[in-house]
């Protein structure tokens, strides 16, 4: 079976700490025959700004967890991170 993947947006959702956002995502949509998932999250076109600080990002049907510091927006947090209890 071949893998076939191809870039896509769709609208999302950021809470967190009190706060909510519209944003675009886009993500890799990887495909293995009929079966698919989204990984390379990366976010914009946030419609207010927000502060730093961990947020579930709503998209797709899908929740996960990102990290807006420093005015980006990571997507890919190492779970060794937060087992050691790293605040953010």
């Amino acid at each position: 079976m071949d893998l076939m993947q191809e870039r896509v947006n769709f609208p999302g959702i950021l809470s967190g700490q009190g706060h909510e956002a519209n944003c675009t995502v886009w993500a890799t949509k990887v495909f293995l025959g009929s079966d698919f998932t989204y990984t390379n999250y990366s976010i914009e076109d946030v419609s207010k700004t927000l502060p730093v600080g961990e947020y579930q990002l709503s998209a797709n049907e899908q929740v996960i967890t990102v990290l807006h510091c420093n005015g980006h927006w990571i997507s890919d947090l190492p779970d060794a991170f937060r087992r050691l209890g790293y605040v953010w």
